[in-house]
């Protein structure tokens, strides 16, 4: 084995040892520096070089380092952005002999080498033969690097007991090593070292007058991600300084939010992010519920959504929308002002394959602050509402604090899907009330302790630190292992009771296609020319096999609270008037969008006959109630 004697700056001498991991059937541990997977090849199959380091300050850590190449000579090469190995921590466990058995650092499981297929495997329970590795000696070349990154890593090692010591360790390090030391952190660190340490971050980047401060922005401004984690820094700066906003933006700048592949794993869009996730997680609620919701020209529905909510025990929401063209945008602004809501335009540049909802979502659980005063977080559509059960007085709050005496971080409920009772047109009036339940469904939504998780889709939360999470649903049946990257999980085994989703689905034919026109979330990008589009054939039969389906009204039990809780909305002074002209919007533009699904039919030989055929009878039965003229069929 290579060895190195680091002299540290306190006089102490640390050994640091380089070796190969060697497995049971003579191979070598192979890390994957793109996505930090491990697998075990012979040693002439292997990719790239992987090697294993040691420090004697501190037994039981090993580093996984995997290099392309051959360390840089040259400085410049190290600079931001610069040439850079990947790391994963290990803790390493003395066997008989000279073996070895290797846990991910913090984790309760061993890892396993399967014979004659490469692939590792971190869930054994205990170490048995192939479980059981060696370190194999490595001769490095000349080259000073991998001895000045021995110091500098145990430098590190020392620092864990200090945020500054930790600071200055880190800078020492080249700036193209940040990045994945950063990440590293998450895994090197308690929780409570990591807050902490991330504490530090959270000022005023821009001052000059404070080291520390210099310091901070010193090592973040080396992160390819630094523009926008120096604003969630900023944001949680203000928060904590009192600073609060009712209307703010999530522009172009954050559109990369709205790509799953960029938030999720080792994206370069991520890289430090945990760092900003432990900040926020350190921010103490004072309230319980808040619901985060996205909107596009959903104005008809938003007092009776808001009033609902608030019924049942939400006391603040934060409202993303992008590209209204309905008039919602008044309403949105003279709620927000009154403090009802907070509003965050998410207009961007509206690149291809957006998804708006994870992007809204992203930016939300990363950067908006005001999100992490409220300890639950309740993420529902403008066609969904949350219906707790009568013995708590249709209220969540005192449901979500049973779970959690039981050990939930993330709470599922079940969709019950509501159907058009025979409308064919908007009128004014409840949704609860004019609608009715056809059938249960297995699908859930989600509410989840707001700072432990850094993103949400808009089924349940995601993170980017744990993939397994204490997942109940609210009658309190855990919902089977908890891993959030299980689609799954999505799913409920039985519909909930004691709290499930009305789903108002299928609406009034109008409204029915006027929800088809705003352009479904299905990642084909920002409908900005508004038309009837669908990427279903089967929405027409869908609607037409349900148009006259009866049921009960679950939501009408709160009709009296509701329209108590509208008549104060629209007391606020331009609420009413913002009413009034996404109504009249809605009732000039509809008709053009139902007409257009009247011509579909003609060309699309996806449709079924007699689904073409009734839905055709329904635009004629329509027009008759709108007084336009009828086609022949």
């Amino acid at each position: 084995m290579t060895s190195f004697q680091c002299r540290m700056t306190n006089g102490e001498r640390v050994i640091c040892t380089i070796s190969r991991v060697v497995t049971e059937h003579q191979t070598m541990l192979c890390l994957d520096p793109a996505n930090l997977t491990l697998s075990h090849r012979a040693p002439q199959d292997a990719p790239r070089q992987t090697l294993a380091m040691r420090w004697s300050c501190a037994p039981g850590l090993l580093l996984l380092v995997a290099v392309d190449g051959e360390w840089p000579e040259a400085g410049a090469a190290f600079q931001r952005g610069g040439w850079a190995p990947e790391f994963a921590l290990f803790t390493a466990i003395r066997q008989q002999g000279d073996k070895l058995a290797l846990k991910r650092y913090g984790q309760p499981n061993f890892l396993t080498a399967e014979i004659d297929t490469g692939r590792i495997f971190t869930d054994r329970t205990a170490a048995s033969d192939w479980e059981r590795f060696t370190l194999a000696p490595v001769e490095l070349p000349a080259n000073a690097r991998w001895d000045d990154f021995a110091t500098q890593f145990a430098a590190i090692l020392q620092g864990r007991k200090s945020s500054e010591q930790l600071l200055d360790a880190l800078l020492e390090c080249p700036p193209s090593f940040h990045p994945a030391l950063l990440d590293l952190l998450g895994d090197l660190l308690t929780a409570e070292a990591l807050q902490a340490f991330a504490a530090l971050f959270v000022s005023d980047l821009t001052r000059q007058d404070n080291p520390i401060t210099q310091k901070c922005a010193r090592l973040l401004f080396s992160l390819p991600t630094a523009k926008w984690l120096a604003e969630g820094f900023g944001r949680l700066n203000d928060f904590r300084q009192g600073r609060r906003l009712a209307m703010q933006r999530a522009d172009a700048s954050f559109d990369f939010m709205g790509f799953k592949e960029n938030m999720r794993g080792k994206s370069v869009h991520c890289r430090g992010a945990g760092l900003l996730s432990a900040a926020r997680r350190a921010i103490a609620p004072t309230r319980t519920l808040a619901l985060l919701g996205t909107a596009r020209d959903e104005g008809l529905y938003l007092l009776e959504w808001l009033a609902h909510h608030r019924r049942i025990g939400v006391e603040q929401f934060f409202i993303y929308t992008n590209d209204l063209t309905d008039g919602s945008d008044a309403m949105l602004r003279a709620l927000a002002a009154a403090g009802e809501i907070i509003w965050i335009d998410n207009s961007g540049a509206a690149p291809e394959r957006i998804n708006m909802q994870d992007k809204a979502y992203d930016h939300a659980l990363m950067i908006l602050p005001e999100i992490l005063d409220y300890r639950w977080c309740l993420v529902v559509d403008l066609d969904e509402v949350v219906l707790p059960g009568a013995d708590v007085d249709y209220c969540l709050p005192p449901l979500l604090a049973d779970r959690e005496r039981e050990g939930a971080e993330a709470i599922a409920m079940s969709w019950r899907v509501l159907t058009p009772n025979g409308h064919l047109t908007w009128a004014p009036g409840l949704s609860a009330e004019r609608f009715v339940q056809t059938e249960t469904h297995p699908l859930i939504k989600t509410v989840f302790r707001t700072n432990l998780f850094s993103g949400a889709s808009a089924h349940h939360p995601t993170s980017r630190e744990r993939a397994l999470v204490p997942y109940m649903t609210i009658d309190g049946e855990r919902q089977k292992n908890g891993d959030l990257t299980d689609h799954d999980i999505n799913f409920a085994a039985k519909p909930t009771s004691n709290a499930f989703i009305c789903h108002y689905h299928v609406r009034s034919l109008e409204e029915y296609v006027w929800k088809f026109a705003r352009g479904e979330n299905d990642n084909s990008g920002v409908l900005k020319d508004k038309h009837f589009r669908y990427n279903n054939p089967g929405i027409f039969d869908l609607f037409t096999t349900r148009f006259s389906l009866d049921g009960p009204k679950p939501g009408r039990v709160l009709a009296d609270d509701i329209h108590r809780g509208m008549r104060r909305l629209l007391a606020i002074p331009g609420v009413a008037a913002a009413q009034a002209e996404i109504e009249r919007r809605f009732l000039s533009q509809s008709v053009a969008f139902v007409e257009q699904s009247a011509q579909i039919m003609r060309n699309d030989d996806r449709i079924a006959a007699d689904v073409r055929e009734r839905w055709c009878a329904l635009v004629n039965e329509w027009r008759e109630l709108r007084g336009l003229k009828r086609e022949m069929i």
